[in-house]
């Protein structure tokens, strides 16, 4: 007779009894209120919203979207304060997209890195 142990586990968020196989490890939906929490073996744990950004905030990836924040304000600003008169009325609009284009490629890098680093794969 071949068949799975099943172990019975608490709900980190609910507290509600869970059935899950003994041998079975990774990620799990909670049946009851369909939280996600992490089971392997002994060890449970649940992610929080705050612990799931933090995996995304490395410090390239910080660094990128301040580039990029900087290149929107800087947008902005010429689109007000901009005359659009004269020979290079319309040249302003390169300056932040030159900043974008330093901006993008170091958040798209510094994602790929935080997960090969995460053991992603990609």
């Amino acid at each position: 007779m071949t068949g799975s142990t099943m172990v019975e586990i608490q709900c980190p968020h609910c507290e509600e009894e869970i059935e899950l196989p003994d041998d079975g490890s990774g990620l799990f939906d909670c049946p009851h209120c369909e939280e996600e929490f992490s089971y392997g073996g002994d060890e449970i744990y649940a992610p929080t919203f705050v612990n799931r950004i933090q995996l995304f905030m490395s410090m390239g990836m910080k660094i990128g979207l301040a580039i990029i924040a900087i290149a929107v304000i800087t947008f902005i600003g010429f689109l007000i304060f901009s005359d659009d008169g004269g020979m290079y009325g319309g040249i302003w609009v390169f300056i932040p997209a030159g900043i974008c284009a330093i901006g993008i490629p170091i958040v798209v890098i510094s994602f790929f890195i935080r997960g090969y680093q995460l053991n992603w794969e990609v």
